[in-house]
């Protein structure tokens, strides 16, 4: 009872920071700051293994084929990467089975987005537990989490989309804090498992960990448990379950580290008697400049301990990579190098008190103060909240119910939909989904001239529509501003019989059932029937009637044309089809 009292100040910080960046990232994804590469990958992965397709998602394609730029012109190509394939091909990532469960009750991405703020705001409660074990105050453990939570590498990671490896952190500091401080084996284990389950090269920097458990911290025992199954763990993943998943033999499936050899075997042998090939596919200066970038803001401070050493796998690891931003540690690929900065840095501070009370004794603490506020300020000025919190990013979010309604003109999950990446998070999840400038057989194009094109630049997208204009093959059934939505010649929907108000497809809505829905206001009601005698109710509810504004806590799953006489007005309103009328909208 005694923790909350002491620590609140930083409890309750921590608890801002959530909700601010949980408020962040919502304004983000409505914005159109989310993309379909890698926030729709994983949302359609979750989505369909419900529905017995095993991570597969159509999107892993456009990360590992060729954008070919011709005379202001952009196509892609595909290569070996397939549309519908398994994720398990590409990476081996078993914590998704944590989150899929959750699409029982959700269907959007952004619960994904906030799953991640809240693991990256665990992560510094965790690497809080551990400073105040070694120092014993609060100051210290305070300024380091907080350095930590506006770190910049943490910040542009937490910023794009979601990424496993977020959660790596708070599985590291876990496993630490449950081993060196509860001497807890079974959290140690498990946090250990759930870390593996990231990612297959994840068990590349825990064999490290262990072996470092075993030598530094004496724990032989669970640090040679965790080096013998990381390396075993290491061999499954790379060398049978990715292989499986994409239908090939051998190391080949292992496409970050394939071009060192067909084996665990052939690779550490290429590595070992070719050292100098670990830099032949990196720019050195480019690699050099951003692990200063890491290790200049925390003053160089986890370099003033053996703890060090924990920082030189994951190193190795990026070096070992081909993908330019993974040995520049851009975006989300830093997360695996961060947690042991960090504990190195922890070490590192402490080292520099004990050696500043042995020789000043009676200035050591107002040292080691100023170093702290130093350490703070640094992280806080080279920290992208400042440029994250700007309203000039947001702009986009006063379009996204128009752009809502363009979705809205598209008749369900069987019409084909191709979009900018930033704008297919937002389309009900369907098969037929391409990413411009792929189009495949799309029924329907929809695009937002005022947003993120990538992968265009402005002068491509500007000549893909001229091309699309010019073209017979669609004509724009819908227009407001830079939005457009076109419609493929020769598909026009059909008109249904199901009421005199020609209502083409009902809207289903997946609701949040917890959080309560007894102010809703019923406005209207409609019954029909079907032609197979099937009887459905049809509702329109005022959401402004609900204190909780729960229509923002709903995401359509797939759309309808309203008639005339019900279309949208002031007032935000959805439909539900059900074939009895629910409980909670009882008058």
């Amino acid at each position: 009872m005694k923790f909350f009292p002491r620590n609140r100040h930083f409890l309750i910080f921590l608890f801002l920071w959530i909700i601010v960046f949980s408020g962040i990232r919502t304004l983000q994804h409505f914005s159109f700051g989310t993309n379909a590469c890698d926030l729709s990958l994983f949302d359609y992965g979750m989505y369909y293994t419900l529905r017995g397709e095993l991570m597969s998602d159509p999107f892993h394609q456009y990360g590992f084929g060729r954008w070919v730029r011709d005379g202001g012109e952009l196509s892609f190509e595909p290569l070996k990467a397939k549309r519908w394939e398994s994720h398990f091909s590409i990476h081996f990532t078993p914590l998704v089975f944590f989150f899929v469960p959750f699409y029982l009750v959700f269907d959007g991405p952004l619960f994904l987005l906030i799953f991640q703020v809240v693991g990256v705001g665990l992560s510094a409660f965790l690497l809080y537990l551990i400073a105040w074990s070694v120092f014993q105050d609060r100051t210290a453990p305070f300024i380091i989490a907080v350095s930590y939570l506006f770190f910049r590498q943490l910040l542009l990671g937490l910023m794009h989309d979601i990424h496993l490896e977020m959660y790596f952190p708070l599985f590291l500091f876990s496993s630490y804090y449950f081993i060196v401080v509860k001497k807890n084996p079974f959290l140690f284990s498990l946090s250990v498992a759930l870390a593996l389950f990231i990612k297959e090269d994840i068990a590349f920097l825990l064999l490290f960990y262990g072996i470092f458990l075993f030598f530094k911290l004496k724990e032989k025992k669970y640090g040679f448990a965790v080096a013998a199954g990381s390396l075993l763990y290491l061999a499954a993943a790379m060398g049978i379950a990715i292989p499986f998943f994409r239908k090939i033999s051998g190391m080949e499936g292992a496409y970050v580290y394939g071009h060192f050899g067909g084996s665990l075997i052939q690779i550490a042998g290429n590595i070992l008697s070719h050292p100098a090939a670990l830099f032949e596919n990196i720019y050195m200066g480019l690699f050099l400049s951003k692990l200063s970038n890491i290790i200049l803001p925390l003053l160089l401070l986890p370099l003033m301990t053996s703890y060090a050493l924990l920082i030189l796998p994951p190193l190795l690891v990026a070096i070992l990579s081909k993908n330019p931003q993974n040995y520049s540690f851009g975006i989300h690929y830093s997360a695996t190098l961060l947690p042991f900065v960090f504990l190195s840095l922890i070490y590192g501070l402490k080292n520099i008190k004990f050696f500043l009370e042995k020789k000043f004794s009676s200035r050591a603490g107002k040292i080691v103060g100023f170093i702290l506020i130093l350490l703070l300020v640094a992280n806080l000025a080279n920290s992208p909240f400042w440029r994250i919190i700007r309203p000039s990013r947001y702009r986009a979010l006063g379009d996204y119910g128009q752009v809502a309604r363009a979705i809205s003109q598209i008749p369900g999950r069987l019409h084909s939909v191709a979009a900018l990446s930033a704008i297919i998070p937002h389309i009900p999840k369907r098969k037929g989904i391409f990413m411009l400038p792929e189009m495949g057989e799309a029924e329907y194009i929809l695009i937002h001239s005022g947003i993120n094109l990538w992968p265009y630049t402005r002068e491509e997208f500007s000549n893909f529509i001229k091309k699309i204009e010019q073209e017979q093959n669609y004509s724009c059934v819908w227009q407001h501003g830079e939005i457009r939505l076109f419609r493929k010649r020769g598909r026009e929907p059909k008109t249904g019989s199901l009421s005199p108000h020609n209502i083409l497809t009902t809207l289903h809505i997946s609701f949040y059932h917890f959080y309560g829905w007894g102010d809703a206001q019923l406005l209207h009601e409609r019954s029909y029937s079907y032609p197979s005698g099937k009887r459905v109710y049809i509702w329109r509810i005022n959401g402004d009637a609900s204190p909780r504004n729960w229509t923002t806590r709903v995401r359509k799953l797939d759309s309808t044309r309203l008639p005339q006489e019900l279309s949208i007005t002031r007032y935000q309103r959805w439909w539900l089809r059900s074939p009895r009328r629910p409980a909670f909208l009882s008058s």
